[in-house]
């Protein structure tokens, strides 16, 4: 087999209190690029404290509201051998990954009450992608800042208004409460509480023996799926309609509340009624999610997108994504655009 150069630590991360017990709830709808990324996280930890002789920092055991198969994806079959009503003993990180399909484990009280107990017990607790439902559904996020998978944003804020949902973060903490986005921003979180327990410096080698960011780029921005423009026109609310068709156009909301027939104040009185958000918030995200769809689709250069997209200039746009989003629009074409072999002229 390859004979891997493995980088010595050069200082021992503090391991004194002995290893902290992480325990992984997982469920039948555990993605398993998010199972086994967890896993080899603290795999990796492991790893480097022993090949540099130090004492191991973490023991880490799956638990699950069954035993047996609770996985299986293209011939991997993942099963659990302790079901959560037995685990014993302190805990120190409590991770929950995503909620299943049909909502069972939401409706499970017994096991719904477990985890609002366990949150009170435990040094912190941790949710990978839909994972948050159930620190939601057990009310351990009410009133804190949380964040989930994007696609599943929506179904969140309407079951669980009390709290703050964020979903454009990568990992969100709030106190000893983390919650993290799809598959991938798990492991992102991940190295983050090895950083946190055990140094930098080992956090770093981790990322770099798993070939992912140590701290990712885009000030751990999550990126959902910019919309097509051409949208379903029977779907869309009028003012919507209007919004999208005319993004390089007069938005000012003086001039829609006078076209819709509504005084400035019932304008924003309805509007945020209608569709969740301030007017001027609404617009600057059609603005941006159009400004996404032309840097992924099309080789228009920037200032041609922002003028499109009703900025007064480039930097304008620049502002917005980095507002919004953590990340210029030249760096967020080169993450997704097509490869179009654009001359881009700013």
């Amino acid at each position: 087999m390859p004979t891997y150069k493995v980088p010595r630590l050069r200082r021992q991360p503090c391991t004194a209190a002995g290893p902290k017990r992480v325990v992984i709830a997982t469920n039948a709808a555990a993605d398993s690029l998010e199972y086994i990324g967890l896993l080899q996280v603290f795999a990796e930890v492991r790893f480097f404290l022993r090949e540099a002789g130090y004492p191991q920092a973490y023991t880490v055991e799956i638990v699950s509201r069954g035993t047996g198969q609770i996985y299986a994806c293209q011939g991997l079959s993942i099963s659990a051998t302790t079901g959560y009503a037995d685990l014993e003993g302190p805990v120190d990180t409590l991770i929950f990954q995503a909620a299943d399909d049909r909502d069972e484990c939401l409706l499970d009280s017994e096991f719904i009450a477990w985890v609002a107990r366990m949150s009170k017990q435990v040094r912190r607790i941790v949710s990978v992608c839909t994972g948050a439902f159930i620190l939601a559904e057990a009310k351990v996020l009410d009133g804190r800042q949380a964040t989930t998978h994007w696609a599943a944003a929506q179904d969140f804020r309407s079951r669980y208004p009390n709290v703050r949902l964020t979903e454009d973060r990568i990992f969100v903490k709030d106190g000893h409460v983390y919650t993290s986005g799809g598959a991938t921003a798990g492991m992102d979180l991940a190295i983050a509480l090895v950083e946190e327990d055990l140094g930098a410096e080992l956090a770093r080698k981790v990322a770099q023996a798993m070939v992912v960011f140590f701290r990712r780029p885009g000030d751990q921005a999550q990126f959902n799926a910019a919309p097509n423009p051409d949208h379903d026109e029977a779907r869309l609310h009028p003012i919507e309609s209007h919004i999208r068709k005319n993004l390089d156009k007069d938005l000012r909301l003086e001039t829609l509340a006078r076209q819709f027939g509504y005084s400035l104040r019932s304008f924003n009185r309805t509007f945020s009624k209608l569709f969740g958000l301030p007017p001027g918030q609404f617009i600057e995200q059609c603005r941006l999610d159009n400004a996404r769809y032309l840097l992924e689709e099309t080789d228009k250069s920037i200032s041609c997108i922002a003028a499109e997209c009703g900025y007064a200039s480039s930097e304008g746009l620049y502002l917005a994504f980095d507002r919004r989003l953590g990340v210029g629009p030249r760096d967020y074409r080169n993450r997704f655009g097509q490869d179009l072999r654009a001359v881009d002229r700013g």
